[in-house]
């Protein structure tokens, strides 16, 4: 293949692999139960002020 090809292919990709990367990292994130186990600090460290 040529860059040209090469240079569209990545062009044509970059966008839809973002979306995807951040759409799993969203997902994981803000699972219901990684999303209590992330807030159970935020309120613990609330309770010591």
């Amino acid at each position: 293949m040529d860059d040209m090809t090469l240079l569209i292919i990545y062009k044509g990709l970059r966008l839809p692999v973002l979306v995807l990367a951040i759409g799993y990292i969203t997902y994981h994130v803000y699972k219901k139960r990684k999303k209590e186990e992330v807030e159970r600090p935020k309120y613990r460290m609330l309770e010591e002020d």
